[in-house]
């Protein structure tokens, strides 16, 4: 009869396990900026309306981010012949991303998951530019 008892508890704290409370998706909690990203698509909008758009497909297409814990970054075309090495500083709290190259300075709003990061520049006018990007494997 023990045996009985302690075989159900077994199964009982093995489908407890296999059921955690773990989320289906955990590629939507806030990730750190820190890491390779490569671009994927950019889409321009004008008074909250698409008017144009660009998806990577070729790999020469996709450019890469490097973002370093010491401050610094690197964006470079695939494969890397031009690069632009900087320094950037991240706002976790309000997402705002500012990248100086030395030649250009960006700020723009960014929101971070564990596996997507995505760019979004105020244009002025109406107009927004949002550029996707994801971590590298």
């Amino acid at each position: 009869m023990k045996k009985l008892f302690f075989a159900s508890l077994w199964v009982l704290a093995c489908l407890v396990v296999a059921c955690s409370d773990e989320k289906d998706e955990p590629n939507d909690e806030p990730g750190s900026i820190i890491g390779e990203w490569v671009f994927q698509k950019n889409e321009y909008y004008r008074n909250g309306k698409l008017i144009d758009s660009f998806t990577a497909v070729e790999d020469e297409d996709k450019m890469i981010a490097i973002f370093r814990e010491d401050g610094t970054f690197r964006y470079y075309d695939y494969p890397p012949e031009e690069y632009y090495d900087g320094s950037y500083s991240y706002d976790e709290t309000s997402g705002m991303l500012t990248t100086n190259d030395g030649v250009n300075k960006k700020t723009c709003q960014t929101k971070i998951t564990v596996s997507t990061m995505k760019w979004i520049y105020d244009e002025g006018n109406n107009e927004e530019l949002i550029e996707y990007y994801t971590r590298k494997q």
